[in-house]
């Protein structure tokens, strides 16, 4: 695999297991404290928003934003799920994306992280537990991951290049 340069920084060509290991826990984690915090005033809105959660992920953002991605088909590197998963249930289409599938993942990611403060405002440190994990998670994208990715499709892409217009 060649390294490229953008302007500010190396592409990445895979994932390292230090931040596969960091991303999915801490996603795994502010989604649990998220559960957690709403299971404790309603049961059933919980189930719904776990619900929720795993198929927003599953019907949205994986077939959408990840299948265009060329991580899991090219590099064999994903940063939330294995490889192997990805290529086999959401083969690759290329990194053209459609305006909703564009608008589709982001959407249903905003839902996943502001939905748990509803009844996460009534309890102070289950609140201030699911940012401690959910602020370092969505900053390491625009501060980290989207400035050296080759996901060019991705609306988040934020890696430059020298000689692009």
């Amino acid at each position: 695999m060649t390294k490229q340069k953008s302007a500010d920084c190396a592409l990445l060509d895979r994932f390292s297991l230090k931040e596969r290991i960091v991303m999915r826990s801490l996603w795994t984690a502010f989604t649990t404290v998220g559960v957690y915090g709403i299971w404790i005033r309603s049961p059933l809105w919980a189930v719904l928003y776990l619900v929720l959660t795993v198929l927003g992920f599953a019907l949205v953002v994986l077939p959408a934003l990840c299948a265009h991605c060329p991580y899991p088909a090219k590099h064999n590197t994903c940063l939330f799920a294995p490889p192997g998963l990805i290529r086999r249930f959401y083969p690759y289409k290329g990194p053209d994306m459609s305006a909703a599938e564009k608008v589709g993942p982001f959407a249903t990611m905003a839902v996943m992280v502001i939905t748990p403060n509803f009844w996460l405002a009534s309890s102070p440190l289950l609140l201030l537990l699911f940012w401690l994990f959910a602020f370092p998670t969505l900053a390491a994208f625009p501060r980290h991951f989207c400035k050296r990715c080759r996901h060019f499709g991705c609306p988040m892409n934020k890696a430059r290049f020298p000689n692009a217009p």
